[in-house]
């Protein structure tokens, strides 16, 4: 159970910072454009929607997901600087796809880019917040994250993306938990991607991604 929900708590944001020109690549899920997503995967269906607005050295980013059926929801607000690599973020939502309990968490983040060649990004951040359930299933925790974004261009349309990540809750509930990510991506063209995606807790994906 409290694997599932420190991985949604971890999860946070994939800024295009590395190099300026990348800004709007979109084999980084989280590039500053306007778009959607539809999702498909042994959860059931789910849909995004994001809006980008880029001025100068600065974006804004904010987007809205619903997954598992439409029973988990993600709102998130992004503001990445492209100069110095930096991101900022807020990150919230809400998991009802439980018969048992329903989760909720709020988070702030900051994450910063490593640009190691023209074909390798890392991306490394730290997140904090607060964890809880709406009928009280368990204790309301304070939870800080680490997660690690390493992404490998390997081919012209091609890239892989590993994301380990690790959540420790700081009081209430005992989290101790590790988790990662791993997905093979497809550049149709500049504006729409295809991602297979599976994770350590048995989940598996395919996301069709497009811009506006």
């Amino acid at each position: 159970m409290f694997n599932k929900l420190t991985v949604l708590a971890s999860l946070v944001f994939l800024p295009s910072l590395a190099f300026a020109e990348k800004a709007q690549d979109m084999s980084d899920p989280m590039a500053v454009y306007t778009g959607g997503e539809i999702i498909a995967g042994n959860k059931g269906l789910g849909a995004s929607f994001q809006f980008g607005l880029n001025k100068g050295d600065w974006g804004l980013l904010g987007k809205i997901e619903a997954k598992n059926n439409f029973e988990n929801f993600r709102t998130r607000l992004f503001t990445p600087n492209k100069k110095t690599g930096t991101g900022l973020f807020i990150d919230a939502g809400s998991d009802a796809s439980s018969d048992l309990l329903t989760s909720n968490y709020a988070t702030v983040g900051l994450m910063q880019a490593f640009p190691i060649s023209d074909k390798i990004r890392l991306y490394s951040g730290i997140t904090y917040g607060k964890m809880w359930e709406a009928n009280d299933q368990f204790q309301e925790t304070q939870i800080i994250s680490s997660v690690n974004y390493l992404m490998y261009d390997f081919a012209e349309k091609f890239y892989v993306q590993l994301a380990p990540q690790y959540s420790y809750g700081l009081d209430g509930e005992e989290i101790r938990d590790f988790s990662a990510e791993f997905q093979v991506g497809y550049k149709v063209d500049q504006d729409n991607v295809i991602v297979f995606t599976g994770d350590t807790d048995n989940n598996a994906w395919i996301t069709y991604r497009t811009r506006f």
